[in-house]
């Protein structure tokens, strides 16, 4: 605020920003896993840590997976058969969220 008359005194009554932060998609198609953990970076950081969904191809029954470090960079997920062994398989992931231009 400026005002060339020095005996006036400004009064703020209202004041407002509004942050629209724009959400992104990523995502990876056929990814293949290896017998031991994979690790999935995002293309972008995230400003906090996205919604992730994974989809497993060619599991068998007893399969599993776990994602571990989920993070605004990426994730980790390992798949394992019922006798708990490292296995590969194939994945697609997506995650959304919000990130900075």
């Amino acid at each position: 605020m400026q005002s060339d008359d020095l005996g006036s005194t400004p009064l703020v009554y209202v004041l407002s920003v509004t942050v629209d932060m724009e959400d992104r998609i990523t995502s990876g198609s056929d990814v293949v896993s290896g017998t031991g953990t994979k690790t999935v970076t995002y293309p972008i950081t995230y400003k906090i840590v996205p919604a992730l969904g994974v989809t497993a191809q060619n599991m068998t029954t007893g399969d599993s997976y776990s994602i571990t470090s989920k993070s605004t960079t990426g994730f980790q997920i390992a798949f394992t058969d019922s006798s708990a062994s490292g296995v590969s398989r194939t994945f697609d992931y997506i995650a959304k969220g919000y990130w900075l231009t």
